[in-house]
């Protein structure tokens, strides 16, 4: 019984898989012999007709395999060839189909081939890609920017801090690769071995005057787009009444900063006559939020500018922190080690370590405050720095706002509370997003806020976490270089430590 075949459709799958020379030759070799073996097959038919009577086997009976070769089509024929596979004897019943199972057969090994092939390709390409990153790795994870400071830090934390910087590496080198077929977000970060930052993009510095404080909403798009505000609303908004005019020459113009891991904005408001300096942040790593102590070293005995520390570190925005050196209470971390922690009594039922607010800063950027009062022993300590993954504390305080609710100080033993002295604080808005604001006296006018009257301010903006930081005089953000909060009694302060914002991407990437 004749057998149909779709031949246009079989032809088509198999006609990506062209021949090569060597395959042609052989193929024209075996229609040659084909066409031979049917003029021989016809001779022998004539010869029977005339008289030849002997019986030949069945299976090798050459009238059948004739009477086979007669009824496939030139279509049929054609097919045989493309096969690579004789025709069988004699016509087959329907319902055997010893034909279906090969041709299926060799279907599924040509996808499986082609699947593997193209499996292969791709993961060899990844490989290679993965090599060469972690060849670069092993020699250079980041420009060397500074030498390394020596801390008592756990050796887990080097080898935790190594693995994500090479998956952050792999994630890049892949990124590049395929950034004509498709857009992967490149991750990246700042060891905490490094004591100097990536140098800032000069490109992506702006300024712009308060009355087109409108222009700032386009950069604010810009970070949208890139993914790095992650969804989330600003605090800046084009219709604050900034301050547009001094008696100094104090500035009064917007500024900002944008790459793909960090925004900044600047600016300056009136609020109930005050003037406020305030800053947005929002960073794509934790490892960009970070703390410098002068000489690297807990209880050195210099002391500089808060605007030399800031430059020393590539700081895209700057600003103080708790002047640790100025005073012997609170609790100490830095580079994940237990700096300080006395147990002496400060006065009356408070001890040195405990006898202030302290925030923690971990390793994912998150707030954690270690309230007044609250008991610890110095292995307890130890314990939650580790546990919670602590890279440096804050110990001025006090705290001014906690998981979204203002908190209200009656009494404490630092920055005068209760009288109108110049402020500082910082802010925890959402993952990665900062907020900071000061409060100075000017040439113009005295700061008259209490700390809770700060503390509501800071409320105001939305923050889920707040903390007071050292005023007065200390009370600076530094910007490319220069103070943009007027300094009380107008000159910079020498402290011993900075808090700091920076940009994470390598100098040798630059950013477009």
């Amino acid at each position: 019984m004749r057998r149909e075949y779709d031949l246009e459709d079989i032809l088509a799958e198999f006609s990506e898989h062209s021949l090569d020379a060597e395959a042609a030759r052989l193929q024209a070799a075996e229609e040659a012999a084909a066409e031979a073996a049917a003029e021989a097959a016809l001779n022998s038919e004539d010869s029977l007709s005339e008289g030849a009577e002997a019986e030949l086997p069945k299976e090798e009976s050459v009238p059948q395999a004739v009477e086979a070769d007669e009824v496939l089509s030139a279509d049929e024929q054609q097919l045989t060839r493309v096969f690579k596979a004789p025709r069988p004897a004699a016509a087959v019943k329907p319902e055997e189909e010893p034909e279906e199972k090969p041709r299926k057969k060799k279907k599924a090994k040509k996808e499986s081939i082609l699947a593997r092939l193209g499996l292969g390709t791709l993961s060899l390409v990844f490989a290679v890609i993965s090599l060469a990153v972690l060849a670069w790795s092993l020699q250079n994870l980041h420009p060397d920017t500074g030498a390394p400071v020596k801390t008592n830090r756990p050796a887990a934390s080097s080898s935790t801090n190594l693995v994500t910087r090479l998956d952050a590496g792999l994630n890049n080198a892949r990124a590049n690769a395929l950034s004509d077929i498709a857009y992967i977000p490149k991750h990246y970060s700042i060891s905490e071995g490094e004591t100097v930052a990536p140098r800032p993009n000069e490109a992506c510095f702006g300024t712009v005057s308060p009355s087109e404080a409108s222009k700032v909403m386009d950069v604010i798009q810009q970070a949208r787009d890139s993914g790095l505000l992650e969804g989330q609303d600003v605090i800046f908004n084009p219709d604050l009444n900034f301050l547009t005019h001094t008696g100094t020459n104090t500035d009064t113009d917007i500024h900002y900063y944008c790459d793909d891991t960090i925004l900044v904005i600047t600016w300056k408001e009136l609020v109930d006559g005050m003037t406020l300096t305030c800053c947005e942040v929002k960073v794509a790593d934790a490892s960009q939020f970070r703390r410098k102590f002068v000489d690297d070293t807990f209880g050195s005995s210099n002391k500089l500018f808060a605007t030399s520390i800031a430059a020393s570190v590539n700081s895209v925005v700057a600003m103080n922190a708790d002047f640790y050196a100025f005073r012997d209470f609170g609790i100490v971390v830095y580079d994940r080690d237990l700096c300080r922690f006395g147990q002496d009594t400060y006065t009356g039922q408070y001890k040195k370590y405990n006898c202030t607010d302290t925030l923690f800063i971990n390793d994912e950027g998150d707030f954690l405050f270690w309230h007044r009062l609250q008991e610890a022993s110095p292995e307890e300590m130890k314990a939650f720095i580790s546990e919670n993954n602590i890279l440096f504390s804050i110990a001025f305080g006090p705290i001014l706002v906690e998981n979204g609710e203002l908190q209200v100080c009656d009494w404490y033993p630092a920055g005068e509370i209760d009288k109108g002295y110049s402020r500082a604080g910082i802010g925890l808005k959402d993952h990665l997003h900062y907020f900071y604001m000061s409060l100075n006296h000017s040439a113009e006018q005295a700061a008259r806020w209490t700390v809770n009257q700060f503390g509501e301010r800071m409320y105001q903006r939305g923050l889920q976490q707040a903390y007071c930081l050292d005023g007065g005089q200390t009370s600076e953000i530094v910007w490319r270089g220069s103070p943009y909060n007027y300094i009380d009694f107008g000159g910079e302060r020498e402290v011993s430590d900075i808090i700091y914002f920076a940009t994470a991407i390598p100098e040798s990437e630059g950013t477009p």
